[in-house]
Parts: structure tokens; sequence; C-alpha cells
């Protein structure tokens, strides 16, 4: 471990553990790890700057303004470097600084263009030999959605009522608050 990417050099795979805000300002970090085929692996939740990297259609290439400010993520992070990963970890934070993990060991990673990569095989491969589930998706969008829905429902009223998922399910009120939440998700990841 250390503080200094520098002592380490070009790597083949870095994994950004990064809050998504961070990644404009991460060159300094990021550069002194990257070789010319280097794969990034943005651990994030929600919608990821390379969003329309690799779609054909109307939105190809598109730039997510509120993601990628005036492109300052793509600059840092190229989009052909990206590797989609989709976090299910659970985890609390416990003290400044001081993260707990509770549950959860799964990060499904996909290809932006959709191709099943030797580079997707081969990083899914070092993440189960560590002990970790590393599904490989083909619809890597897909499966941002779906925890996009969960946190898009579930964070908000956890934050609001000091509950759990299970004490929000708990009660047909809250339930049926979390699928209209969901539903509502659904139609904008379908537009």
């Amino acid at each position: 471990a250390t503080d200094d990417p520098s002592e380490i050099g070009p790597v083949d795979f870095v994994f950004l553990g990064l809050k998504a805000n961070s990644y404009a300002t991460c060159g300094d970090l990021l550069n002194p790890l990257l070789h010319d085929d280097t794969a990034v692996i943005a651990a994030q939740n929600g919608i990821p700057w390379w969003y329309f990297h690799g779609v054909d259609g109307p939105y190809a290439g598109r730039q997510i303004e509120t993601v990628d400010p005036g492109g300052a993520v793509t600059r840092v992070i190229p989009p052909e470097r990206a590797i989609g990963c989709v976090v299910y970890a659970g985890t609390e934070l416990e003290a400044p600084g001081v993260v707990r993990h509770l549950e959860g060991t799964r990060f499904t990673i996909g290809e932006p263009d959709g191709t099943l990569s030797e580079r997707t095989r081969v990083f899914s491969e070092a993440m189960i030999e560590g002990g970790l589930k590393c599904p490989v998706e083909s619809e890597v969008r897909e499966e941002i959605w779906v925890k996009l829905m969960g946190n898009v429902a579930f964070n908000p009223l956890s934050a609001l009522t000091r509950s759990t998922m299970a004490g929000i399910c708990r009660h047909d009120n809250g339930r049926q608050l979390v699928a209209r939440m969901m539903s509502e998700t659904l139609e904008i990841a379908e537009a």
C-alpha cells in the first residue's frame, strides 16, 4: 500500500473506490498507473461518465453534463479505458475516514459496448480468485439501473425515516411508496 502511485508504476487495471465527484481531479493519482491498455474500473453508484460510450443511435458518444461537467472526467479517464462496475456491498460510515463493510461482495462488471472482452474476463477471474463475486454482464447498463432503482427508492426513505430496507417494507404504505418510486425510475430508464 502506498499514497504515491508513482512507486507502483503502470498496471493493467485500476480499481477506483473514489466518489464520482473526485474523478475529474484524480489525474495526478491515476496517471502514473496508466499504460496504453490500462483499464479503469470505477466502483460507483449512479449513471457513469461513460454511459453513452459504445452505444449506437442518437445518443452515441453523448456527454452527460451533470456527471462529466465540460468533459472534465473524460479528459482524466477516457471512456475507452472504462469497464463498467456495479457495486453490491453494504457499508456504513463508522467515523470520519472509517468505513465498515457490513455485507455483500458482488461487483458486476461489463464493457460499455456490450462485448465480452478479454480484459473483463481477466479482471473477473482476479476478483474471484480474491474471494469476491464478479460476474461479467453484456448489458451492464441494465445492472446500473437495477441498482439505481433501489438507491432512488430506499436511500432517501431510509434517511428520512431512519429505517432499514426491511423496516420500510414492513409497512404496507412503505412498500407501496417504494414500488411507486421504482416504477417511476423504470420509466426514466426506458426513456
